[in-house]
């Protein structure tokens, strides 16, 4: 990971690092980004990448983490624990689409880090981010379900795994075109899914999760 040398930089200068090199991880994928290039947006030489980082597997990981905790603290920064489920489930869907739509490149970088032939990163970088996704919203069903709020037949396990797949997938719809079409054809969404039409989409997904959950 990263040396002690690359916190010892400036902080505008370590976020112009960052900030690049997800965005060309993002546009390029691992294998395909070049280190001197990244070198030259980032304003460095190729050597003082080299200072801040074992490896450029070392900086890519870096930046992955870097990115999902952007997103955690984006997502859940500002949540209330003691907010209902359905309060939460909204806040987390409107934080996500809106680090999403502010910060594609973390959302790019979290679908190829997770995508097939990417085993040795994914299992780096996705295991913790996962598990307190995961863990969170199981609690959350499970204190709902002890409160009368959420149907007691629904298996918390089940119902949070549903809930994040299509968390995923309408976040990814922001900078995917594949997920944005899928989501297109099983909404029948008829022309750019921005603006106005991604608000009532997403409002329409967060009422029927809400459905979904009552007793």
């Amino acid at each position: 990971m990263a040396k002690s040398t690359f916190k010892q930089i400036p902080e505008e200068k370590r976020q112009r690092v960052l900030r690049e090199a997800a965005r060309l991880f993002a546009e390029r994928g691992f294998s395909a980004t070049d280190v001197a290039e990244l070198a030259k947006r980032a304003g460095v030489s190729k050597g003082s990448l080299y200072t801040y980082f074992e490896s450029k597997e070392d900086l890519y990981l870096h930046v992955c983490e870097d990115g999902l905790a952007r997103s955690r603290s984006a997502v859940y920064g500002e949540m209330d624990p003691q907010w209902d489920i359905f309060r939460q489930v909204e806040h987390i869907f409107r934080q996500g689409i809106d680090f999403a739509l502010k910060h594609p490149e973390y959302v790019r970088l979290y679908l190829t880090a997770s995508a097939p032939g990417k085993e040795h990163f994914s299992t780096k970088v996705s295991v913790d981010v996962e598990k307190h996704t995961a863990d969170h919203l199981k609690e959350q069903i499970h204190r709902a379900q002890s409160e009368g709020t959420v149907r007691s037949d629904l298996d918390p396990k089940l119902g949070a795994f549903f809930i994040n797949s299509l968390y995923i997938i309408v976040v990814s719809s922001v900078v995917s075109k594949h997920f944005q079409n899928r989501l297109k054809e099983y909404f029948e969404i008829k022309g750019p899914l921005k603006g106005r039409r991604l608000e009532e989409n997403l409002s329409s997904i967060i009422r029927e999760i809400h459905r979904f959950l009552r007793p």
